[in-house]
């Protein structure tokens, strides 16, 4: 689950993973440009965001981590 405020930095869509090879995968299929970033982690379940360039700067500025 996204919480409000990382979907209010978001422009775009969020593809959420919880396997980084599946989001990697994903990433790498995209027509467009799409990077990885660590998302939520609430214990063993991390999760891991698929998003576009911009979004992912956004997001880094807020804290989070690009893989």
């Amino acid at each position: 689950m996204i919480n409000p405020q990382v979907q209010a930095l978001v422009k775009g869509h969020i593809a959420v993973f919880r396997n980084p090879e599946l989001a990697n995968n994903y990433a790498n299929r995209c027509i467009k440009p799409h990077w990885v970033v660590l998302g939520d982690n609430d214990g063993e379940n991390g999760e891991y965001w698929v998003v576009t360039p911009a979004d992912a700067q956004r997001l880094e500025h807020a804290g989070y981590e690009m893989i």
